[in-house]
């Protein structure tokens, strides 16, 4: 699910207020905290159900409209307690946008946001951008960061949003509006209502020695009322719902594999399960295969998709010659620069080819040495001192510069931390050391 701003606002600071209110209280859980309508709703119906109190009354004590409260009534009777938890506002996206970026990120932790939109693409999902794609990204804790916190995080909050969309769809009323008296209390069918009295009546208790007492006379095992517990301090009264658990039927093929099926499939449409199975080597049923053709619509792609450069082809017989002008490189427009600018080749790299001319050096870092030449081809040189600071042109190319243009080639879009294993391997390739820093030469 793609949570709106306010949403995710809401889902971010509900643990700061759960742990204060916590912390103000003399019982080791907390029953209410700030700023959360739940509770609102919950005493009302309480005061009108189990109290018998006018509503009329508990309308105005609440600073509500009786409209409003008949309306917790209706979803109090229809879903229970779960019906009372605020609404929430979403992003309307494709699932199939959804569940693609997550099996990305899923085999893929490090890839970038442009490869989804690509396999978007490829896939004909509608209406996809890179910001729908960093949101969804945002929400189940996929950022820029990649805490695993965040990941539990809101991997577990989607977890419990599901299971609060599934238990809405029921069908069979949890209580009775005609005999409130005595339909208030569910504890059978209402789970959330049974552990929301549990934690009031613990935190209405002073004593931490009486907790083990009441956990009896409710019914709840010592270690899955602490479970409860931390879900508390986390996601608050969302913490209480009760999760839906999804059956799988069968072996699960990993992320990594399914993502790789796909790009198969796309790139060579001939390929049938079977032919699938054989290519990759697989030792598993064509079933399985099946469904992660059945689930993308694989079948309906004829002709070859690039998901990465090119598609490879067959050497033609016979290549005809087109006529016209042949763009040069930057190398063949600029054949006189060392001489005209008085560029001068560097000393210690002068000296360090004459040396491994006349013995063997061990280099604990070649990657420099590998990168020099293809720099040279390409024009690196030329391109700096055509476009870059005038107070730079007689330097020396760095291993600042070197990384700088690796990851241009490699297609990052900005000078990251390092944190990240894809950009210290480009760092490390060209010199750095295992802690590099920033450049100011970043084109």
């Amino acid at each position: 699910m793609i949570l709106a701003d306010t949403t995710r606002n809401y889902f971010s600071t509900i643990q700061f207020r759960v742990r204060k209110a916590v912390a103000e209280s003399r019982s080791s859980v907390a029953y209410t905290y700030e700023e959360e309508p739940f509770f609102t709703a919950y005493e009302s119906i309480s005061l009108v159900w189990q109290k018998r109190k006018p509503q009329r009354d508990v309308a105005q004590s609440m600073a509500i409209s009786r409209n409003t409260l008949k309306i917790w009534e209706q979803k109090f009777v229809t879903y229970g307690t779960v019906g009372l938890l605020p609404e929430l506002s979403y992003v309307p996206v494709e699932p199939a946008l959804e569940r693609l970026v997550l099996l990305i990120k899923s085999a893929r932790p490090h890839e970038r946001a442009n490869y989804a939109l690509t396999m978007a693409d490829a896939l004909g999902i509608q209406d996809v951008s890179l910001d729908i794609i960093r949101d969804i990204q945002r929400c189940h804790g996929h950022g820029q960061g990649m805490d695993e916190r965040d990941m539990l995080f809101w991997s577990g909050l989607q977890h419990i949003l599901e299971s609060v969309e599934k238990q809405k769809k029921r069908t069979k009323p949890l209580h009775d509006e005609t005999d409130r008296g005595k339909s208030f209390f569910n504890f059978n069918g209402d789970h959330l209502q049974h552990r929301l009295e549990l934690f009031r009546t613990i935190a209405q208790s002073e004593k931490k020695r009486q907790i083990r007492a009441i956990l009896q006379e409710f019914g709840v095992a010592a270690n899955r009322f602490y479970v409860l517990k931390n879900r508390y301090l986390s996601y608050g009264v969302w913490g209480l719902v009760d999760l839906v658990q999804q059956g799988q039927i069968g072996e699960n093929i990993s992320p990594q594999l399914e993502l790789r099926i796909i790009e198969e499939r796309l790139m060579d449409p001939s390929l049938s399960t079977a032919k699938m199975v054989k290519k990759l080597e697989l030792k598993c049923s064509r079933h399985n295969v099946q469904k992660i053709y059945t689930r993308w619509k694989l079948t309906q792609f004829k002709k070859p998709i690039p998901i990465r450069g090119t598609i490879s082809s067959a050497i033609p017989d016979h290549i005809e010659k087109k006529r016209g002008s042949v763009l040069q490189s930057a190398r063949a427009r600029f054949p006189n620069l060392v001489e005209t600018a008085g560029l001068k080749v560097n000393g210690g790299f002068h000296r360090l080819i004459n040396s491994l001319s006349l013995r063997k050096l061990i280099i604990s870092n070649p990657g420099p040495l590998i990168l020099a030449p293809f720099l040279d081809q390409i024009g690196v040189v030329e391109a700096l001192h055509t476009y870059g600071p005038s107070s730079f042109r007689a330097g020396d190319i760095s291993n600042h510069i070197i990384v700088n243009v690796m990851r241009i080639i490699a297609g990052f879009p900005s000078i990251h931390d390092y944190t990240l294993n894809s950009d210290r391997s480009v760092a490390i390739a060209s010199g750095q050391s295992l802690n590099p820093c920033k450049s100011r030469f970043y084109l």
